[in-house]
């Protein structure tokens, strides 16, 4: 028994020295932790730009907002740009591939399928070039400007930056607040519907209203101004002076009191083929909206139940 004790030991050492290395994780490959690839100050960017396989986007920082200067002029949403450039300083690896790449070709990155890129107030330029996926699906490799290192990046990390003209517009005509709103006169086609607020002094919700000769409650009358501030076209605007609207078929005139005065605008639309464009007089951008939505518009105003979805 005793000649067999130096064995028994040496098992039990072997077996206590593999529980600890497997608790430190000896046998496994160490996951690196996620790097965010871009770090910056929204205010510092002056300018940003998306080359993708579609047209460049190019939008530049002014006194009162954002101009879209590549591929067209167009109303801006500056919620649209912060949300891109949020998404562009959330960027993180999972892996870094090569620390210093002296071929880009190997990654897909001598000629990106993308690149992101912004200018800041200092003149330096941050941005990311995004190269061919790896073997491993939904991962891409991704160089930083200025950097020879190449990392793995998710598609999902990306899928923020891909953008489109359209994704940065201003694309709703109508930009009002309901609590405002005293009547909206809806004019399609030759037929007229007007909504009309009855206790002048109340908030929309609050308020009872007149839809015709029919009384409305509050909860009913917002969600037919909600008609029009939903309202967006599934194209970019064109400057109103290239548009004529005049004497269209649609015709939409809202009545709002403004610090204790009341004011009215109107706006025109003309049909074209299978779309209205829309614009409000004086404004200086016409919208393209569809026929489907403005006959839905018209139907919300006529008291029609709506369709549901097929």
């Amino acid at each position: 028994m005793k000649r067999f004790i130096p064995t028994i030991l040496l098992v039990v050492v072997c077996i206590g020295g593999f529980w600890y290395a497997s608790s430190q994780n000896f046998f496994q490959e160490k996951k690196e932790e996620p790097k965010s690839l871009i770090v910056l100050k929204q205010e510092d960017v002056q300018s940003l730009t998306v080359q993708t396989a579609d047209e460049p986007v190019e939008l530049a920082r002014n006194d009162k907002g954002w101009d879209m200067k590549k591929p067209t002029t167009v109303p801006i949403n500056a919620n649209q740009v912060d949300s891109w450039l949020d998404a562009l300083g959330l960027v993180t690896s999972t892996k870094l591939v090569e620390d210093q790449a002296s071929d880009a070709a190997t990654y897909g990155l001598d000629k990106p399928v993308a690149t992101y890129e912004v200018m800041m107030k200092d003149g330096s330029k941050k941005g990311l070039k995004v190269g061919t996926a790896l073997p491993i699906q939904g991962f891409s490799y991704v160089q930083v400007e200025g950097s020879p290192a190449v990392y793995q990046v998710s598609d999902q990390s990306l899928s923020g930056l891909s953008k489109a003209p359209l994704d940065f517009a201003d694309t709703s005509p109508f930009k009002f607040e309901s609590d405002k709103v005293q009547s909206a006169k809806v004019t399609w086609k030759g037929q007229s519907w007007t909504l009309a607020k009855t206790d002048k002094d109340k908030v929309a919700a609050e308020a009872n209203w007149k839809l015709g000769d029919k009384e409305l409650k509050g909860s009913d009358a917002n969600p037919l101004l909600d008609e029009l501030i939903f309202l967006h076209s599934a194209a970019l605007p064109q400057p109103a002076a290239q548009k004529t609207v005049a004497g269209g078929e649609l015709k939409v005139e809202l009545t709002l009191n403004v610090d204790g005065k009341e004011t009215t605008d109107v706006y025109e639309g003309k049909l074209d083929q299978d779309q209205v464009w829309l614009a409000k007089q004086g404004g200086q951008w016409a919208y393209p909206l569809t026929t489907a939505d403005i006959q839905k518009l018209a139907d919300a105003y006529a008291g029609k139940p709506t369709q549901p979805a097929s």
